[in-house]
């Protein structure tokens, strides 16, 4: 077994080469230091199993990164103050790159990890991790100005910034880890039994036939069912009503769809799954609530890890009328990673979700709320009874974290699984009392730019962007105006600077529109010139009259992330409109998108 000792050593000869790693990765000491010490800690608290492994270590940097990461997240303009300008500049050509190109460039430059080792790691085939770190390493050394051969250098040469962190003695780190183990540690045969068993945990999903004694499976799948949520563990999710007996299912039955929520696109998260059951509550009286629980077991920790990526497209970009996603939570310390994302119509009348997601180990677990009015639930009573879920799977050999001091943050919205770096459907306004889905176009070359207006006329190709593309959204109602829509350009341009002299140009045309078109007069603007932790944005509403003396309203909003820049433009027509506050949060929505493609 393991010892105490061994941990030790791990901890002291690993903890500063897995710093560097993390600050390469994030530009963040301090998200870095607090990652890194919370992943040994969940280290210790699993030391049994991880000191067994091959490489420990592989267990705890995806932890370390994921934590960092998230936490990161939630200041993006952070920089550091105290490191000279060659680690500035190292820091900002990684954070030009993509994630996964930024996650092989540094696994290759600062491990000794083979390309096939460091394909499991990132998740991908080795054709596709040869493909990032070419690309990873033509970026940096055109950034950086060097050879190749002098981006280890580079990335080895932030250690100077990372010998300043200090990290707690071995001794305190074990001392957390037992104390975690002892306080969520969770005892039940039951359960350690049902999930012991291999692919029979669950009800097979595409596993060869004859392979199981049916009888022993069924028995297995209902010793199972001990593990979901029970109607006390969840009723604090329904306030001062009564919950339904829950209705327990495996999501096999061949006659139904096996969608179970308003927002689920597909029957599994992961096709490959050796099984999931679903657990639906249901209030007994008004207002009608609907708790849906469900859990996929994965065949591996990398097949569930894009599972629960899977799971959060489908509410990140959910596809459902007059329902948007108005925020999202970063949840630390519940399983390796959890959030929390709030959708909701605009109206009483409209239905409203809390949405709980969670992966541990091979587990990916998710829970919908849908509340009958839009009243929302509290992130609080989401996320305790997400931990409360994440609790009864923990003590199984399929899961990987526990629980820990859990904590929520606000954080950007996930991936919509739309367009990279775009707005998504989930992301627009509902329009009066239509019932209508907005369906976007296929991005085409902004060549010329749909989204400019008479007052900007901004043109992405001509200031240099890069391949600059644009879609329109329209409302799937044959009602809807024909002219009525949303339009957004995308472009990337040769550097921050070159992106915000763009951005700079179009509000000086906006700020001089009146004068130079006596047909246009601008009744709303704002302009936010943006801060070193603040992405800068501007919008207007702008009134042209044509020849026919027709009035012709827009809305259009600017914003830039680096040397990305999006472009927003609404053409309402009557009742088809929205408020100031709306378009703003629509801008809002696209400048946080935009770091998707950071």
């Amino acid at each position: 077994m393991p010892t105490a000792e061994e941990f030790d050593e791990f901890y002291v000869s690993t903890r500063r080469d897995l710093i560097l790693q993390t600050f390469a990765l994030t530009g963040d000491l301090a998200a870095s230091r607090t990652a890194v010490r919370d992943a040994y800690v969940a280290a210790r608290h699993h030391w049994d199993k991880v000191g067994r492994s091959a490489d420990p270590l592989g267990w705890v940097r995806p932890r370390a990164w994921s934590r960092a990461q998230a936490r990161h997240t939630i200041s993006p303009w952070h920089r550091e103050r105290h490191i000279d300008a060659d680690q500035t500049a190292t820091l900002e050509a990684l954070h030009q790159l993509r994630d996964a190109q930024r996650r092989t460039l540094v696994l290759t430059e600062l491990t000794d990890l083979t390309i096939e080792q460091i394909g499991r790691e990132v998740g991908l085939p080795v054709a596709r991790i040869e493909e990032h770190l070419e690309s990873a390493t033509a970026a940096v050394t055109q950034a950086l100005g060097c050879a190749p051969e002098a981006i280890g250098p580079r990335l080895t040469g932030l250690g100077a910034a990372v010998d300043t962190v200090k990290l707690p003695r071995p001794t305190i780190v074990r001392r957390n880890g037992l104390r975690r183990r002892r306080n969520f540690a969770i005892t039940g045969s039951v359960a350690i039994a049902a999930l012991t068993v291999a692919a029979g945990s669950f009800v097979a999903v595409g596993a060869p036939s004859g392979t199981a004694d049916p009888a022993a499976s069924q028995k297995v799948i209902k010793q199972t069912r001990s593990i979901l949520l029970s109607e006390d563990q969840v009723g604090a999710l329904a306030p001062g009503q009564a919950w339904a007996k829950p209705v327990t299912s495996q999501n096999d039955d061949q006659n139904s769809s096996g969608l179970n929520t308003t927002c689920q696109q597909e029957r599994y998260a992961d096709k490959a799954a050796d099984g999931a059951l679903v657990r639906i509550f249901r209030t007994s009286g008004g207002p009608k609530r609907t708790l849906v629980q469900s859990v996929e077991i994965s065949r591996s920790a990398v097949e569930a890890e894009a599972a629960y990526r899977t799971t959060r497209s489908w509410y990140a970009g959910c596809r459902a009328p007059r329902i948007q996603l108005l925020r999202t939570y970063a949840v630390d310390q519940v399983g390796n990673q959890a959030q929390v994302l709030l959708l909701a119509g605009p109206k009483k009348k409209d239905p409203s979700y809390a949405v709980g997601l969670a992966r541990s180990g091979k587990l990916t677990v998710s829970m919908v709320l849908e509340v009958t009015t839009s009243t929302q639930v509290p992130v609080s009573s989401i996320t305790s009874a997400l931990t409360t879920a994440v609790r009864n799977l923990c003590s199984s050999p399929a899961a990987g974290e526990c629980v820990g001091e859990v904590a929520s943050t606000a954080t950007r919205p996930p991936p919509s699984g739309d367009v990279n770096g775009m707005l998504a459907s989930v992301d627009l306004p509902a329009i009066a009392t239509v019932k209508a889905l907005w369906n976007g176009t296929a991005p085409v070359p902004a060549v010329p730019n749909n989204a400019a207006t008479p007052c900007d006329k901004a043109d992405f190709a001509k200031a240099g962007a890069a391949g600059p593309t644009s879609r329109t959204f329209l409302l799937s109602n044959d009602n809807a105006p024909k002219v009525f829509g949303v339009t957004e350009t995308l472009g990337r341009f040769g550097s921050p600077k070159a992106a915000a002299k763009f951005v700079a140009s179009v509000t000086g045309r906006m700020k001089t529109c009146e004068k130079r078109l006596l047909s246009s007069r601008i009744v709303t603007q704002v302009v936010q010139p943006g801060t070193s932790k603040v992405a800068p944005y501007a919008l207007w509403r702008l009134v042209n009259q044509t020849q026919n003396r027709d009035e012709v309203a827009y809305w259009m909003g600017i914003t830039r992330v680096g040397a990305y820049v999006s472009q927003v433009t609404m053409t309402p027509v009557r009742s088809y409109d929205v408020s100031g506050a709306t378009f703003k949060a629509l801008v809002l929505r696209s400048r946080d998108r935009l770091f998707e493609v950071q």
